[in-house]
């Protein structure tokens, strides 16, 4: 049919003469460029685990030193080494027979008969015991076994055998593998704290010294006039209770969620002390690093010329020299304190971040819109910070977030070897070498230092990661 054909009674308007056409408003609202980055990083599962993750153990740095009260090794070093190797205790998981505090030992049949007749050892050997050894532990079956391997509440045992044995039973046997020292010796003010307390079991012996003091007695014109007196002081050979009288707890009380170190410190506080200190001089160097090397970076990126030759040059003086040989150097000759490892870490660690300003301002400087910036008069810091910078962001800040988990390995690893030992302060590295010392006998010392790393280290990549795509523009608008 050709168009001069149709009948054009049929052509009639879709709308009304006096109807007035608009355009229809787009409702959705504007997404900006970190908006954007937000919602692509939050589609990438993994890496939002990952950021979670890092929240919770953030947390637990912050918090957890707090979390379990703890000061014993603070008030008496001695006291707090009663409590140590104890295995992990959680409540709750007790009950179903996991992080119960039990351990399996070997120990002489000797002594395990007395824990099995003792008032006092009710509970503490749960299974491996024969009862033929219980009745008589002369038993003919058993004459060539001194030692037996025996399933044992460990807060239980500890207790027992630091408040419970009688005051002659290591004078008549030979056992190497009983626990020596239960008395102790302790002043008058000790003695009646105790005694109020409720500690003392039984009192071995009491002695008297007669001591000569001194005392003012006056003030005279050129000086001090003292006079003597004679008092009686008493020291008291005692047993008491080790977990009342350190903890203010039983063994049935007393819960340490991952355990005990070598020293009697509880190594849950003692990994996140740990992990506080190493986390603390990871983003000092950061800062540090990451502010001289931008810095330098982004002017010898954009300028380029003499002033990028210059400071390539001197750059590759700072990155030959080896970082073990200053590191070893710094704490030779200062000492092992935090600001020497930090300053250690600094001198060539800026070098990565220099590179990657560098290279990013010398890629972005002549894109269209930093000449456009330029043609309409803008200063060469407005270009730079304004404009080449936010394009640089996903892999500065990508950059940044695997550096805090690079430098927290490191620390470990030369904390591991021996090199970084801090004099007053613990780090997770040092926890992992004593750990390793201890494996076969107490496995948790390396266990729960081992799996803070790993869990660090595995969770800030993914996260830096998926900063990485979250910040890169050329994905801006995608799912």
């Amino acid at each position: 049919m050709k168009i001069k054909d149709i009948d054009k009674s049929k052509l009639v308007f879709v709308h009304e003469e006096d109807d007035v056409i608009v355009d229809e408003l787009f409702e959705s609202k504007e997404v900006g460029y970190y908006k954007d980055s937000w919602n692509r990083f939050k589609s990438n599962r993994a890496s939002f685990t990952a950021f979670i993750i890092i929240c919770i153990m953030m947390f637990f740095v912050i918090f957890g030193p707090y979390m379990k009260r703890y000061d014993l090794p603070q008030r008496s070093h001695t006291d707090a080494l009663r409590f140590k190797y104890l295995p992990p205790k959680i409540p709750g998981l007790e009950k179903l027979g996991i992080f119960d505090g039990s351990k399996t030992i070997t120990v002489g049949k000797r002594y395990l008969n007395l824990i099995a007749n003792s008032e006092y050892g009710e509970g503490i050997i749960l299974s491996g015991m024969p009862q033929e050894l219980i009745d008589d532990v002369n038993h003919p079956d058993y004459a060539n076994v001194s030692n037996l391997t025996v399933k044992v509440d460990y807060y239980k045992y500890t207790n027992f055998s630091q408040s419970y044995v009688p005051e002659d039973y290591f004078s008549k046997i030979d056992d190497p593998d009983a626990l020596a020292g239960v008395i102790r010796t302790i002043n008058s003010k000790t003695y009646e704290e105790y005694l109020r307390k409720g500690y003392i079991l039984d009192v071995i012996n009491i002695r008297s010294e007669r001591v000569m003091k001194q005392a003012p007695a006056g003030i005279l014109v050129d000086g001090t006039m003292y006079y003597e007196y004679e008092e009686i002081q008493y020291t008291y050979d005692v047993r008491f209770d080790a977990f009342m009288a350190g903890l203010q707890k039983t063994p049935d009380q007393t819960y340490f969620w991952f355990g005990t170190t070598s020293r009697g410190n509880d190594l849950f506080t003692e990994i996140w002390k740990g992990a506080r200190i190493s986390l603390i001089m990871a983003i000092s160097v950061l800062i540090v690093n990451s502010t001289i090397g931008l810095i330098l970076g982004a002017i010898a990126g954009y300028y380029g010329g003499l002033v990028d030759l210059i400071f390539d040059r001197f750059v590759e003086v700072i990155s030959s020299i080896p970082f073990l040989p200053v590191l070893t150097l710094l704490t030779l000759r200062y000492g092992t304190a935090t600001w020497v490892v930090v300053l250690a870490f600094t001198l060539t660690g800026w070098v990565s971040m220099y590179r990657t300003g560098r290279m990013q301002f010398y890629r972005f400087k002549n894109r269209e819109y930093a000449l456009a910036a330029k043609t309409l008069g803008a200063s060469d810091r407005r270009i730079m910070f304004k404009h080449i910078f936010p394009n640089t962001l996903g892999l500065i800040i990508t950059g940044m977030a695997l550096s805090i988990p690079a430098f927290v390995f490191t620390e470990a690893s030369y904390s591991f070897l021996g090199i970084i030992r801090y004099s007053n302060a613990t780090s997770v590295g040092m926890l992992i070498q004593e750990g390793q010392v201890e494996m076969q006998n107490h496995p948790h010392l390396l266990l729960y230092p081992s799996l803070y790393i790993a869990i660090l280290m595995i969770a800030f990549n993914l996260f830096g990661n998926g900063l990485r795509d979250a910040f890169n523009p050329s994905l801006r608008g995608a799912e």
